[in-house]
C-alpha cells in the first residue's frame, strides 16, 4: 500500500490580510494581478450576481478590472472597468510595457434557462445556465487597462478554456496555455498557443499533456520559463483513479520553447484547484494555491531547483472556511515581500477577492 504524504504547514512570515473586493450581491472569483509601473497594480476578476448555489456561468457575468496606485493598499472600486459582458469567466493579465496590457480571456456564451432552445443550446448542464465556451481569446489594452476595445480581441483557441496568464519567453514569443477536450476525446487535455509577432497572429495548438479516459484528464495548465527555452508546466488533474491521494498537482517540462513536453509526473502537493507559479528575484520558484481539503486555506510552496523538488513545509497565507477558494495570483514587491490575491469567503459567507502581504521564508 502506498504511503500518503503528511501535510506539513506553518504560518507565512509577517502575513497581513487585506480585502480587495467584497459585494454581498456578487459572487466574485478568479483574480489575476499584475504590476504596471511604479506602485500601480491592475487586477481582473470574474463578477456575477450571487445565487443560492455556486454557478460558474451567468448571463450577467463580467470581467471586472480595477487598479491600485499604492501597491494594493487601496483600490479604485468606483472607477472599475467591465468587459466580456454576458460570459466573462477569467482574464489572465500580462504587462508588455509602454502602457500595453495583454490578457488571455476565457469567454462563454450564456443564455437564460428558458431560452436554451431558442439560443441554440441543446445541452443544459446541471447547476449551470445554458452555456458553451467561445474559446481562449487574446485581448489587449493600449492605455494601461483603462479601456478594452472590442476590436482588440483575437480568437486564439476555438472552444478552448484559457486559464492562466500569458507568458512572454526570453526570445519574445508569447504563449497562452489552455485546456479542453481535443479531437474525438471527451477527456480534457492541456494545450498551448504561441505568437511570434507580439500577438498579431497565433499558431495552432501544441499539446502539453494529453488526457486519456482510463488514466486522467489534464486541466488549468500554468507555464513558467525557468531559463531561455526551458519551460515548466504545472497541471490540475481529474479522473485520476490510480492515485492514492486525490487533487494532486502534476507537472512536466519542455526544453525546446514548448514544442515538445515530457510525460507528466505527480508532485505530491494536494490542492484540488488551480496552481500558480512565480519566478522570484532570488532564483527560487513560488507556487501558490488553494487547498480544497482540510486544513482548508491558501498556501505557498517554494522550490530551489526549478520545480524538481518542493519545500516540505507549505506556508499558510490565509485560512478559509471551506474549499470554495483558490485561483491565486502573486507579485513580488521590494524587500522580499509578496502580495498574493485569491478568492474566498468572508465571515458572512460572501465570496470575494482577498489580498495577503507576506515575507519570503
Amino acid at each position: 500500500m502506498a504511503t500518503l504524504p503528511i501535510f506539513s504547514s506553518g504560518p507565512a512570515p509577517d502575513a497581513r490580510q487585506t480585502r480587495i473586493f467584497y459585494d454581498p450581491a456578487s459572487y466574485s472569483a478568479f483574480p489575476h494581478v499584475i504590476r504596471l509601473e511604479g506602485d500601480e497594480l491592475l487586477i481582473a476578476f470574474r463578477q456575477a450576481p450571487k445565487e443560492a448555489s455556486v454557478r460558474h456561468t451567468h448571463p450577467r457575468s463580467v470581467i471586472t478590472v480595477m487598479r491600485s496606485n499604492d501597491c494594493g493598499l487601496s483600490w479604485k472600486t468606483e472607477s472599475a472597468t467591465q468587459m466580456a459582458a454576458g460570459g466573462g469567466q477569467e482574464l489572465g493579465l500580462i504587462y508588455l510595457g509602454k502602457g500595453k496590457v495583454g490578457g488571455a480571456l476565457a469567454a462563454h456564451e450564456v443564455v437564460p434557462v428558458d431560452e436554451a432552445e431558442r439560443g441554440g443550446f441543446p445541452q443544459v448542464h446541471e447547476r449551470e445556465y445554458p452555456f458553451r465556451s467561445v474559446g481562449a481569446l487574446w485581448c489587449w489594452s493600449d492605455n494601461f487597462g483603462l479601456t478594452w476595445r472590442l476590436e482588440n480581441a483575437i480568437l486564439v483557441g476555438n472552444r478552448m478554456q484559457a486559464c492562466a496568464p500569458p507568458v512572454r519567453l526570453a526570445d519574445g514569443t508569447l504563449i497562452i496555455p489552455a485546456y479542453c477536450a481535443i479531437g474525438r476525446s471527451r477527456v480534457s487535455s492541456a494545450v498551448l498557443y504561441r505568437s511570434d509577432n507580439g500577438g498579431v497572429s497565433w499558431s495552432g495548438l501544441t499539446v502539453i499533456a494529453r488526457g486519456k479516459p482510463k488514466t486522467r484528464s489534464y486541466a488549468e495548465p500554468v507555464l513558467m520559463e525557468l531559463t531561455p527555452g526551458h519551460l515548466l508546466c504545472m497541471l490540475r488533474v481529474g479522473n485520476d483513479a490510480g492515485s492514492a491521494l486525490p487533487g494532486l498537482f502534476w507537472q512536466n517540462e519542455s526544453l525546446d520553447h514548448g514544442i515538445s513536453w515530457t510525460t507528466p509526473k505527480p508532485t505530491g502537493i494536494q490542492s484540488g484547484a488551480c496552481p500558480r507559479l512565480l519566478k522570484l528575484a532570488d532564483g527560487r520558484l513560488l507556487l501558490t494555491y488553494g487547498r480544497r481539503f482540510e486544513p482548508y486555506g491558501l498556501y505557498a510552496s517554494l522550490s530551489e531547483d526549478d520545480g524538481r523538488t518542493w519545500s516540505k513545509t507549505s506556508w499558510l497565507l490565509r485560512k478559509t472556511p471551506d474549499g470554495d477558494q483558490g485561483y491565486t495570483s502573486s507579485i513580488e514587491l521590494e524587500g522580499g515581500r509578496i502580495f498574493t490575491t485569491s478568492y474566498a469567503k468572508n465571515a458572512r459567507g460572501t465570496t470575494g477577492i482577498t489580498g495577503t502581504y507576506w515575507s519570503l521564508p
